[in-house]
């Protein structure tokens, strides 16, 4: 499968990402190394979105433990 992304939809390869903020962080990531002619699976993009998700998930939550 060839590595495709919609923006609007916030889709990698089919795959719905619900936060903007980490569809574009995992699009990014995984543009970079398309360049170097890797060639991602839909797993490859389902485990990236879910562990981009957790690392914000972590994030948000130790903020708030920290400031409030």
């Amino acid at each position: 499968m060839q590595f495709s992304f919609d923006n609007q939809q916030q889709t990698i390869m089919g795959v719905a990402i619900a936060d903007r903020q980490c569809c574009r962080c995992v699009r990014d990531a995984m543009l970079f190394n398309v360049y170097e002619d890797w060639r991602p699976t839909v797993s490859d993009v389902q485990r990236a979105a879910q562990e981009a998700q957790d690392a914000a998930s972590r994030a948000n939550r130790k903020f708030k433990e920290e400031f409030q």
